[in-house]
């Protein structure tokens, strides 16, 4: 990874093409936020509103003035698409080919690279980074950890010069890895031991600590939190048995929130009132939430799930509030995975598993009763 920070290659999609902006609309989220239902059923062609189990979802970042996605494709491979803001063309990228990836994967921007790792070939841990503008094929793989390491997809944050990686483990065991950028040396750590995770983390950088969360023993959630450079982890209870039923997705908007799937394919976030003390809230009830959420800041949390029948919901709360708008981005028929969702500007960018492998790109201004579609990916695109 010695070349990671060198400048002498930003060429390539950040000069050879002029981003076209999506158009920017002044004032800020209206009180109301549902969201009118896109015709994206009869687009994408004949999808069954049946509800189906998701498949691997993907991830999605800002680049500048471009949208990045990763997704496992076909044959188990490595799959990147890239486009400028505000057009619907999608270059592909083979990162990895046949037999490399196993799950979904963690994706970033540092600098002039774009990151990536996921769950490899026998149960390894696999990171890959390229060069900004280097264009196809240029994507340098390291192995995180070896065989029999790693049950989960991966979750990873930058922090300074440091990448974190953190991924179930042996033994429903949870596990951390972090290196020094550019050293290709990643020193692993045990967060939790045997027995006490089910399910992919979410990390974040909270202050001077880290804070993972994760699916427990019995379907509960437990939060986990260390001291940047310390390898001492505290737990937390965060819900009990019988509360978590999906990965969880965690932020820092003043405290810590934490979403999950919650007990009759219900939304459950949980905020932090106290050291190692959450309190619950259930965004929407039975029989809604089909996938593990994305949640992002967005004057206030948005929260995505895959909905019944296959839909794409979404959710909004303003900070320090419990009154939830609900809206939908894609109708039945539409979603087959967990959504990835970024803000991108006074907008959301988000991205999902669409009918037969398919995959798509969803925006919409702050406000805006309408979501714009793209097709990222034809069938078949996604394993």
């Amino acid at each position: 990874m010695d070349n990671i920070h060198s400048a002498a290659n930003l060429v390539g999609r950040l000069c050879l093409r002029r981003a076209r902006k999506r158009p920017v609309r002044s004032g800020g989220r209206t009180a109301s936020r549902i969201v009118v239902i896109l015709a994206v059923a009869v687009m994408i062609g004949g999808a069954t509103a049946a509800q189906a189990a998701a498949t691997t979802g993907p991830s999605i970042t800002l680049n500048g003035d471009y949208t990045d996605i990763a997704v496992q494709g076909p044959n188990d491979s490595l799959k990147f698409y890239w486009a400028a803001d505000g057009s619907t063309t999608w270059t592909a990228e083979t990162v990895a080919g046949s037999g490399t990836t196993y799950s979904a994967p963690s994706m970033l921007v540092n600098g002039n690279t774009v990151d990536i790792a996921v769950q490899g070939p026998n149960d390894s841990l696999d990171f890959y980074w390229a060069t900004i503008g280097t264009g196809t094929g240029t994507w340098h793989p390291e192995t995180v950890a070896g065989s029999g390491t790693t049950y989960s997809a991966p979750s990873m944050i930058v922090n300074g010069d440091t990448f974190y990686i953190t991924a179930q483990g042996p033994n429903d065991s949870l596990k951390f890895y972090w290196a020094t950028i550019g050293t290709g040396t990643w020193n692993p750590e045990t967060v939790a031991g045997s027995g006490t995770a089910y399910s992919a983390p979410s990390m974040i950088r909270n202050g001077q600590n880290v804070n993972i969360a994760v699916q427990g023993p019995d379907n509960s959630l437990d939060c986990y939190a260390a001291s940047i450079g310390m390898d001492n982890w505290d737990p937390a209870t965060v819900a009990g048995p019988g509360s978590t039923f999906s990965a969880p997705s965690i932020i820092l908007i003043g405290v810590v929130q934490i979403a999950v799937q919650g007990p009759g394919n219900s939304l459950v976030d949980y905020s932090q009132v106290g050291p190692g003390d959450f309190s619950p809230d259930t965004i929407v009830g039975s029989g809604t939430t089909f996938s593990a959420p994305a949640m992002i800041e967005n004057n206030g949390r948005d929260i995505a799930v895959q909905g019944s029948g296959n839909a794409l919901d979404i959710y909004w709360a303003p900070n320090n509030s419990d009154a939830w708008d609900p809206g939908t981005v894609a109708g039945p028929g539409t979603t087959y995975s967990e959504p990835a969702m970024v803000l991108n500007g006074d907008g959301v960018d988000m991205t999902a598993v669409g009918p037969d492998g398919s995959l798509y790109d969803y925006w919409a201004e702050n406000g805006w009763a309408t979501w714009s579609v793209g097709t990222v990916a034809p069938p078949g695109s996604v394993n």
